[in-house]
């Protein structure tokens, strides 16, 4: 397992599948990419200076090629210049100026970003058009989607399709043990051989019936089910998926 240190960012857009852990929580993620070894999933984690915020952003591009490569560097910058702070919505703000003014609908993106502070036991969360992260909390012991409660008609839309988007950014209470999963929309609209999606309430049923396994042991769940429901194929889209357990 990678532990990752203090003003340290670990990620990128390449396929992997790998273990990590920084001083608030542990992690999994797996990446895959339809037509290579890079994709247009992007994914980071970022620790800040005194070792106290995990950052974690998850990001699917419209297409492949330099554009993915570029939202990928500004995304980096854009945590580097920001290691300490709790904001995430501004980031995405930001982010999705730059992708309106370089690129365009063309390089649409999704993406969402969640930061953990261990300090004040909070999580922070904004989205920008992309699938809900899940909770499972120890003292529900279900999981659900984490929904904003958004105020603002025109909020939180992908990024690259209009300018000055504001992204709203809502925080909620964790404690040890409970646990995150976020992925990019390619996993739930992974088809059999009939056309029928894999779906989200099919990628609950499997997160409920491995709730007690370790995190990597969790992700690997998903990843049998989603193998069995293709016939083995992931060749439809890119897939990247992060199973997380606050330390």
């Amino acid at each position: 397992m990678y532990r990752m240190h203090c003003a340290e960012i670990w990620g990128g857009t390449r396929a992997t599948n790998e273990d990590l852990s920084t001083r608030v929580l542990t992690a999994s993620l797996y990446s895959n990419a339809s037509e290579g070894c890079k994709g247009g999933d992007i994914y980071y984690f970022s620790v800040c200076e005194a070792d106290m915020l995990t950052r974690i952003a998850i990001a699917d591009v419209a297409g492949h090629g330099p554009d993915v490569n570029r939202i990928s560097r500004w995304l980096y910058d854009s945590l580097a210049a920001q290691v300490n702070s709790h904001e995430v919505g501004g980031l995405l703000a930001r982010l999705n100026q730059q992708v309106v003014t370089e690129c365009g609908l063309k390089a649409m993106t999704t993406a969402a970003v969640a930061g953990f502070c261990f300090a004040e036991t909070q999580l922070y969360i904004s989205y920008a058009g992309h699938p809900p992260l899940l909770l499972w909390r120890q003292d529900e012991q279900y999981w659900r989607p984490i929904e904003l409660k958004t105020r603002l008609e025109a909020a939180n839309l992908p990024l690259g399709v209009m300018e000055s988007i504001p992204y709203e950014q809502e925080q909620i209470r964790l404690v040890s043990g409970d646990r995150l999963f976020l992925y990019t929309d390619g996993l739930i609209e992974a088809p059999d051989a009939q056309g029928q999606l894999f779906g989200e309430e099919r990628l609950r049923d499997i997160l409920e019936q491995a709730s007690n396994e370790s995190v990597p042991r969790l992700k690997q769940a998903v990843l049998r089910a989603i193998h069995q429901h293709t016939g083995g194929t992931l060749t439809h889209d890119d897939i990247t998926l992060i199973t997380i357990e606050i330390n």
